[in-house]
């Protein structure tokens, strides 16, 4: 419905018989010639979703580089809280008198320890990396499921037509 006839509506109680049948008249003209109708619709829907997914493509880039930015602060805590730590425990364990063969199995404990997360981080991009795969597989499907039943739609429309009339 047109914006005119949506305000002419509005204001029933203010219009006379004359004008209410115009209103009328048009809109069943609008509904008789539902190619404009069709047309602006898609104009619209097309529009709109095309400028919510050009802004969530322009945003990408800038989340990718604060999640970098975050992380890049979490791994340079961690460093530092070792590296003081370091300095701590040296003082700590020379006050103490700790043999080199205690530093020797525990740096051996440590190493054990660091095999184990290195590996696991591996474990976890290969996870990740197929659940990525598995995801974008899946809205390929998606995607030629839609255009499908799209296709089927705009051949069944003439038909669904021809009983309205």
């Amino acid at each position: 419905m047109s914006k005119e006839i949506v305000e002419k509506m509005t204001t029933i109680e203010n219009i006379t018989k004359k004008q209410a049948i115009e209103a009328i008249k048009a809109n069943k003209r609008e509904i008789d010639s539902p190619e404009q109708n069709t047309t602006a619709v898609q104009n619209t829907i097309q529009g709109n979703t095309s400028e919510i997914i050009e802004k969530i493509d322009s945003k990408i880039p800038k989340y990718v580089k604060l999640y970098s930015d975050l992380y890049k602060k979490y791994l340079q805590t961690a460093s530092n809280l070792c590296a003081k730590s370091y300095l701590t425990q040296k003082e700590f364990y020379e006050k103490m008198e700790v043999g080199d063969a205690r530093f020797t199995m525990f740096d051996a404990y440590l190493q054990s320890i660091k095999k184990m997360t290195l590996l696991q981080m591996d474990i976890t991009e290969t996870i990740f990396q197929s659940y990525v795969g598995f995801r974008l597989t899946a809205l390929d499907f998606y995607d030629q499921m839609l255009s499908g039943s799209m296709v089927n739609f705009a051949k069944m429309c003439p038909i669904l037509n021809s009983f309205k009339k």
